[in-house]
């Protein structure tokens, strides 16, 4: 094997496999601390360690880290996201500084930036299309708002280890600093990082290396071209679950228009069995009638926000009832299409998904995927909150 990434989310994970089976690398997701099948250039390894506490989120990813070692792949990637979401304590900070603990490794890169989707890093400070991190919905995120838009300063919080930055096409990591944020504008940035440290025992970052290091391991003969990409089956009932609150996704499910099912996050909390039933009458109605069923959490973070409600608590049932409604309509569904990590995680976890490989990729970062072995006969998709195009929901329904 060539390379190990472990992800803190489920999204997370199938973006940068995404990314790496698209440029050619035969690749393969293990789900929750699942075992890595043999026989591939690349593995993802996708936690649900992201929102956790710091000491959990370092036991996890070691957990994983001892499970990709058995394949002895050239290099490891703790893969975060490009938006580089975590609270102040962590957990970025600390699964990094386990990493290069348990690898015996000096230093590591830090390279969140993912330019194709508008996520760049310039002296240190993140962008989203252009605008600072912290003044972009990121802000109030309701389980890692990010309130800093320089990741190195918000990163030295997080650890005790010399946190400095890698200027833009600068080729040496500065004396002292043992973990440094490369500076990214566009795409040609990450192939000139990928060129210079691919060779190193341990990166760190978003999924745009997906695309860079393949190129390098084709170029020094460590994997064939070929086609990697599942010729999958198409069509079916299809049902979309919408955990995300994103700016992004509300906007994509306006964009699909159509009957959808909102979640009342009070009467969730009021009485769990009744909203269940209630939400399961009416996706049922729904796939009957149009072929496919939206299902969405009903509220965005400021609404929640201002309902009084507990986000912690409402995030929490919210992933409950997408797992439950995902089992109880696997059966009956062929696509399964899931916006937001926190309910990918879920959702793979009550359907039993242990690994997938990649099939089409919808939009960057965002392909669909087959469970192998004895995962459910279905195609699935988990996208980022914040990830895709305008159309994306219209375009994974005629595209899986």
């Amino acid at each position: 094997m060539i390379f190990a990434a472990i992800a803190d989310d489920f999204t997370g994970g199938t973006d940068l496999a995404g990314m790496l089976s698209e440029s050619g690398a035969r690749t393969v997701l293990a789900f929750g601390g699942a075992e890595v099948p043999p026989g591939y250039d690349a593995s993802v390894s996708c936690l649900k360690s992201r929102s956790v506490k710091p000491k959990d989120a370092v036991s996890m990813t070691l957990d994983a880290l001892a499970g990709a070692r058995a394949h002895a792949p050239r290099q490891f990637y703790f893969k975060y996201c490009s938006t580089f979401d975590s609270t102040p304590e962590g957990n970025i900070g600390p699964v990094c500084d386990a990493l290069l603990r348990e690898l015996g490794a000096e230093s590591t890169l830090a390279i969140p930036a993912l330019p194709v989707n508008g996520r760049t890093q310039y002296m240190g400070h993140l962008f989203v299309h252009g605008v600072p991190l912290a003044e972009t919905s990121m802000r109030n995120h309701p389980l890692n708002p990010m309130t800093d838009s320089n990741v190195v300063r918000w990163l030295q919080r997080q650890t005790k280890r010399k946190v400095g930055l890698l200027p833009l096409r600068g080729e040496n990591l500065p004396r002292g600093v043992e973990i440094a944020l490369a500076d990214v504008i566009g795409d040609d940035d990450l192939d000139i990082l990928a060129a210079r440290f691919a060779d190193v025992p341990l990166l760190t970052g978003g999924s745009g290396m997906g695309t860079s290091l393949p190129k390098v391991w084709r170029d020094r003969g460590w994997m064939r071209s070929e086609e990697t990409q599942l010729a999958a089956e198409s069509g079916g009932a299809a049902l979309i679950l919408a955990g995300s609150c994103s700016s992004a996704t509300l906007s994509q499910l306006e964009r699909l228009g159509g009957d959808q099912v909102s979640i009342d996050a009070a009467a969730l909390l009021e009485d769990v069995e009744k909203e269940i039933g209630r939400v399961l009458r009416e996706a049922r109605k729904h796939l009957r009638a149009f072929g496919h069923a939206v299902i969405r959490s009903s509220q965005t973070a400021e609404e929640r926000e201002a309902s009084g409600l507990d986000g912690q608590i409402v995030a929490e049932e919210l992933e409950m009832l997408f797992g439950v409604i995902a089992s109880t309509l696997s059966d009956e569904v062929k696509r399964l299409i899931v916006a937001g990590g926190e309910t990918a995680g879920a959702v793979t976890a009550a359907l039993g998904v242990e690994a997938a490989e990649v099939g089409r990729v919808i939009d960057p970062g965002v392909p669909a995927i087959r469970p192998v072995g004895d995962g459910p006969a279905l195609t699935l998709v988990l996208k980022s909150g914040n990830f895709g195009s305008a159309d994306f929901f219209r375009k994974a329904l005629e595209r899986t």
